[in-house]
């Protein structure tokens, strides 16, 4: 029997488990399509293993404590905040949230009987716009429960790449100075922490819905920005393209700040955020350079980002 069929029955009285879409990262659960009381679903069923097998991550408790902390956040964004988000920048729904111990069973519709599908590269604007209605509207608002620092590659959650970088190298020099610019801006939000493309559904009309929240929490907005456009522009597209979506991006959120909190000076908010975009992408890049030096999304436009604020910062 499943590990989450216990977790279900006292919450369906008619379960049909169907294909499994996919497992989750590192055999922490699976993907399950579903019938529940005869309503079409999508269970996210997770339990962390005693040991984590990756070939880039060094198997620690340290490590192994921040991914199960990353699925009760996650549990806890769907129980108490999913359900408020404003509709453009609405998540997957998700009916019913289940933990008991180390299990969980996040149950959501399945949306693609609802006319959504994995988003692609034609709807990079779509979900721009998402992010920046997500942005604004929970500007300067508490949440408990979630990560203090949002993302999974922050500083404070990444000691062992930390670790790895060559000691006299620039970026660990500057590792801590990156971190505090992040988490001493005067606005902070909440944010998605792992918007790659990946984690977005979109429909005909260009409607999008979130999904995967395991790092969300406190943050700026480019953040998020920085790390989706990683997602899905290569070198070449992001000197191309890079800086209109994010001008795109600071144009929508000064609309949705218009419409959410009227009373807060959104030029001062897109000024203060245009200053840390070059930060955003020092920090990621120290992260990779610790993690996986080689990786693609290493490229010259990041270095290009991290030279200028090097640059800005010694001058």
């Amino acid at each position: 029997m499943s590990f989450y069929l216990p977790l279900l029955t006292p919450h369906f009285q008619r379960i049909a488990i169907g294909e499994t879409l996919t497992s989750l990262w590192s055999g922490c659960g699976q993907i399950v399509k579903c019938q529940l009381d005869e309503q079409a679903c999508v269970i996210k069923a997770i339990k962390v293993p005693d040991h984590i097998n990756h070939p880039k991550i060094k198997q620690s408790s340290f490590a192994l404590n921040r991914k199960r902390d990353s699925y009760h956040v996650e549990y806890t964004f769907y129980q108490q905040f999913s359900h408020k988000l404003p509709k453009q920048a609405a998540a997957i729904e998700c009916i019913k949230a289940i933990n008991k111990g180390d299990e969980f069973a996040l149950v959501f519709t399945d949306f693609s009987k609802l006319g959504y599908s994995q988003a692609t590269t034609e709807n990079i604007k779509a979900i721009l716009k998402w992010l920046a209605h997500f942005h604004a509207f929970h500007l300067n608002a508490k949440f408990d429960g979630l990560w203090q620092q949002g993302s999974y590659w922050h500083l404070d959650t990444r000691p062992d790449e930390f670790n790895n970088l060559p000691e006299k190298s620039d970026i660990k020099q500057a590792a801590s100075l990156l971190n505090s610019a992040l988490k001493q801006c005067d606005y902070k939000t909440l944010i998605h922490g792992d918007a790659k493309l990946a984690n977005f559904a979109a429909n005909s009309q260009g409607h999008i819905r979130g999904y995967d929240f395991q790092y969300v929490g406190a943050g700026v907005g480019v953040i998020d920005v920085m790390y989706f456009m990683t997602s899905c522009m290569d070198d070449s597209e992001l000197h191309k393209h890079a800086q209109s979506y994010l001008d795109y991006y600071f144009s929508q959120l000064k609309h949705a700040l218009s419409d959410y909190q009227p009373h807060i000076n959104a030029d001062d908010v897109v000024t203060q955020w245009a200053k840390l975009w070059p930060v955003a992408w020092a920090d990621f890049y120290r992260f990779l350079l610790g993690w996986s030096p080689e990786h693609k999304k290493v490229n010259s436009y990041m270095h290009d980002q991290v030279n200028n604020w090097l640059a800005s910062n010694n001058s």
